[in-house]
């Protein structure tokens, strides 16, 4: 027997409750007093006052039960529906979350099938080597549905935005997606039928159902057949489904997965077909040549007994709809064992209807564009084109005079106030005094909480943590006299929220951890750095709040490629995800794609020009793995810089003082005019390496002489005579603030995919580059001639890259960087016209021809680069082999 529900006579108490907080209260006045205090009517001031602090602290425990929207600033229905307002907070629904890239040829179809819904005989395949091993390379064969002119040039261009939008790093098409010419077919068949449905309308499904199939086509779902449950949400699921579509594929969908991509059996088709509600039993189907010129192909001699052949190499079977009265007369229907009478006219309406409303929703879906031109991203709800995003909703403004608790006061005190005015002048202000001791309290809370969307908001530079409220003359009359300074001043004061940076790290820490993801930024203590200390904090905040707001596109996405259709340098959304990821790890100042020669270049237009220098040893060391990452890492960190020699005079510059702008006018010819007296002809790297530290000047007042001196027994350099302090300190300013200039925006890296630089050859085949990776670092500043910040580089790549991709890390010195960049550039204008070109026809052959040459001639000078500069040849080892590879003991071989 069930429980009877009933309603509750009395409610619960809530231990959190007013209630329970005054009966607190007064059992602690009781034991204090020894339980003589024993009015407590409400004319008593201490119960009064005490009933005023209970309720207001009780209040904002009811406000923190609010939900979590509400407490976010989400409470309108349109902000609570609107995704941008969630990931604004760095909060994303399921359909965000869940889908991943395509992986498998599976993967690729049902990702493709959902943005070509009008593409028939889709098919991507990996090409294989001789030992069966994926070479990275995809072939892409469909067929367009519509017969209008250029439908298929329309539906390949769509397709090669696709899959540009979907490529993994060290993946490419073969060749342009193949379009198949259809062969046409004729349906005949001899059925039996039941129940009461319409047969125009039963036809005309039997059809439709019939032209998917053949055309290899997602069937639609029958009526409650088909569709999969509604998911449940994200804490109740421990097993989150995988795949392109973020959800579990459907019935139809694995149907249409497990179909034979070569030969179409008449045993799936009549059984496919004999679901249809009312159709009782096929007693025979035939699939005859439309075209009576149409012969047999070689594939027909190829395909087993009860089946035909699908497709061949450059075409496809393709169902043609009947047309007029003799299309149908070699269809049999029968009902009770009668044959029925066929209604042709309406049949043959029903059919054209049919096709018209496919026409509309084909333009449609042309209509609608290609895939968003992300290029290293997947359109989370896999959309054909961006939905236009509401404008967020406007964070809450700061709240000046809240409520004071004290107004629930009786006007007993008051009144007593006004009545002792004149005999003790003090008192009123004593009793304001004594009530902004509560009244801060309060503000503090509410104003915290009606400040979290603030503090969560990824698209706020704000740096503060803490908000806080004095009250003024408008919650108690009479203390801002009280104070000592303005109010409005002092509680926006710095020292009030002297650790903001640190609550900050951990907040943004806790937003990553729900992700996932952790940025340490901790290894890069101890090494070169471009800022001052004040602004070196803010900057890694800046980083890490920036890795929160892409968090989606740099964890989910990290695998991604490029799109080279679109612009790639200065181009933040088509930068590969791993180069950005790899950017923020490692502090960089700029993490998207672009030049790193753009520095480089104005010294050159100023007449300096940076010498060359040797490479380090380990100038072309790939990433290994190690077991250790995480402990690797932190040694690289504690790993103390070279020794320092003693201070041979005193420091000059304050690392604190902010950095003055550089006026290249002035400095540029007191350069030259130095290495004129100098004897040099190009700038020492080394100098400008060392001037990136304040303390490495020095100035000397009895010989009125500023030295630049590095660390060690390594010369230095004497920058100028005859200088007074002032001129002395303004000098090594400038320089100093121009050594981190040059240093900051000239620190970067390319990715280079050697996938893409093979030759474009007919057989689409690739034997060298298969899944290796070039990361291009510049070796000529001061962290990149750092041995510490390149090995913290290579263990941070060969931790966070793929593990199927082969990642080396290239250090350039400035001419070499400027040579490369050169040939990078060259490549990605032809690789972008070559690609633009094969949306509208196939590349022109000089076109073509481009494209191979700056391919050679990059692939040719990484080759040349490599062998120049690695004593023993290149090395380039699989990660994950590497990671897998046990040691042999000493002594054996």
């Amino acid at each position: 027997m069930t429980d009877l529900r009933t309603i509750p006579r009395h409610t619960e108490a809530d231990p959190l409750g007013f209630d329970a907080l005054r009966a607190l209260a007064i059992a602690r006045a009781q034991a204090a007093s020894g339980e003589l205090w024993t009015d407590f009517n409400l004319h008593d001031p201490g119960v009064s006052l005490l009933e005023a602090l209970c309720f207001a602290l009780t209040e904002d425990i009811f406000a923190a039960r609010w939900p979590v929207p509400r407490l976010l600033g989400l409470t309108s229905d349109a902000a609570l529906a609107e995704p941008t307002a969630w990931t604004r907070l760095g909060l994303h629904d399921r359909d965000t979350l869940l889908p991943c890239r395509p992986v498998s040829e599976a993967d690729w179809r049902l990702w493709l099938g959902r943005l070509l819904p009008d593409a028939r005989q889709l098919s991507m395949n990996a090409l294989l080597d001789w030992r069966g091993r994926a070479q990275g390379l995809w072939r892409l064969s469909l067929q367009a549905r519509s017969d209008q002119p250029r439908s298929d040039l329309r539906l390949r261009a769509r397709a090669l935005r696709a899959c540009w939008a979907g490529r993994a790093l060290g993946e490419d098409l073969a060749e342009p997606p193949r379009l198949l010419q259809p062969r046409w077919v004729r349906l005949e068949i001899h059925l039996s039928i039941n129940g009461e449905r319409d047969l125009t309308e039963l036809l005309a499904e039997l059809l439709r159902r019939c032209d998917a199939c053949i055309s290899k086509r997602v069937q639609t779902p029958l009526e409650g057949q088909d569709e999969p449950p509604a998911p449940p949400p994200l804490t109740d699921d421990p097993h989150l489904p995988g795949g392109p579509l973020g959800r579990p594929t459907t019935r139809a969908e694995r149907q249409w997965l497990a179909e034979d991509d070569d030969f179409l059996y008449a045993s799936d088709l009549g059984r496919l077909l004999q679901e249809i509600p009312g159709i009782a039993s096929i007693e025979g189907l035939f699939l005859r040549a439309a075209d009576e010129d149409d012969g047999d192909r070689p594939e027909d001699a190829d395909a087993p007994p009860g089946s035909v052949a699908r497709r061949g190499g450059d075409w496809a079977l393709r169902l043609r709809w009947p047309s007029e009265p003799r299309d149908l007369r070699s269809w049999v229907v029968r009902r009770d064992g009668m044959r029925v009478q066929l209604p042709e006219d309406a049949l043959l309406a029903q059919l054209a209807l049919q096709r018209r409303v496919e026409h509309e929703r084909e333009l449609a879906v042309a209509r609608a564009g290609a895939p968003p031109r992300h290029g290293a991203g997947l359109s989370p709800r896999g959309t054909t084109q961006p939905r236009a995003q509401a404008p967020l909703p406007a964070l809450p403004p700061r709240r000046d005079g809240h409520p004071a608790a004290s107004d629930a006061l009786p006007p007993l005190y008051t009144e007593a106030l006004q009545l002792r005015a004149a005999s003790q002048p003090g008192l009123k202000a004593q009793w304001a005094g004594y009530l902004a001791l509560l009244e801060v309290g309060l503000n503090q809370v509410q104003q915290q909480r009606e400040q979290l969307p603030r503090l969560y908001a990824l698209d706020q530079e704000d740096t503060r943590s803490y908000w806080h409220e004095w009250p003024g003359d408008a919650q108690l009359p009479g203390i801002e006299a009280l104070y000592l300074a303005d109010r409005h001043a002092r509680q926006d004061a710095a020292e009030l929220d002297a650790d903001r940076l640190d609550r900050r790290h951990r907040l943004l820490d806790f937003q990553l951890a729900l992700h996932g993801e952790v940025l340490d930024q901790t290894v890069l203590q101890g090494l070169p750095r471009y800022h001052t200390p004040p602004a070196w904090p803010v900057h890694l905040l800046n980083l890490k709040r920036l890795f929160m707001r892409r968090v989606l596109r740099l964890g989910r996405d990290r695998g991604a490629g490029a799109d080279y259709s679109q612009p790639l340098l200065g181009n933040a959304d088509n930068t590969p995800p791993l180069q950005e990821r790899l950017g923020l790890m490692l502090g960089l100042v700029q993490t998207q794609s672009r030049s790193l020669t753009r520095v480089l270049k104005q010294l050159g237009e100023q007449d300096l020009t940076l010498e060359p220098e040797p490479p380090l040893p380990t100038a072309a060391e790939p990433a290994r793995r190690r077991p250790s990452g995480a402990t690797r890492l932190t040694e690289v960190a504690q790993t103390p810089a070279a020794p320092r020699a003693p201070a041979r005079t005193a420091a000059l510059l304050d690392p604190d003082l902010p950095r003055q702008p550089v006026d290249w006018s002035r400095l540029a010819p007191r350069l030259r005019r130095w290495m004129d007296a100098q004897g040099l002809t190009r700038l020492p790297m080394a100098l400008l390496r060392e001037a990136v530290r304040p303390s490495q000047f020095r100035y000397r007042a009895d010989t009125r002489e500023l030295r630049l001196d590095p660390d060690g027994d390594a010369p230095g350099w004497l920058l100028a005579r005859d200088l007074d302090g002032a001129g002395a300190r303004s000098l090594a300013r400038e320089l100093h603030a121009a050594a981190c200039q040059l240093q900051a925006d000239g620190e970067g890296l390319h990715l280079v995919e050697h996938l893409l630089l093979r030759p474009l050859v007919a057989t689409g085949g690739a034997k060298a580059g298969v899944h290796r990776v070039s990361l291009i670092f510049s070796g000529w500043t001061a962290r990149g001639r750092d041995p510490r910040f390149r090995q913290l580089a290579a263990q941070i790549v060969e931790r966070e890259a793929p593990v199927h991709l082969h990642c080396e890390l290239l250090w350039l010195n400035a001419p070499d960087m400027l040579a490369f960049e050169a040939l990078w550039i060259d490549w990605l204008r032809d690789r972008q016209k070559h690609d633009l070109a094969l949306l509208d026809s196939d590349a022109p052959a000089d076109l073509r021809d481009a494209l191979a040459t700056s391919a050679a001639a990059l692939r040719d000078w990484l080759h040349r680069w490599r062998i120049r500069n690695a004593p023993n040849g290149p090395r380039t080892r699989h990660a994950a082999r590497h990671a897998r590879r046990t040691r042999a003991p000493r002594g054996t071989r």
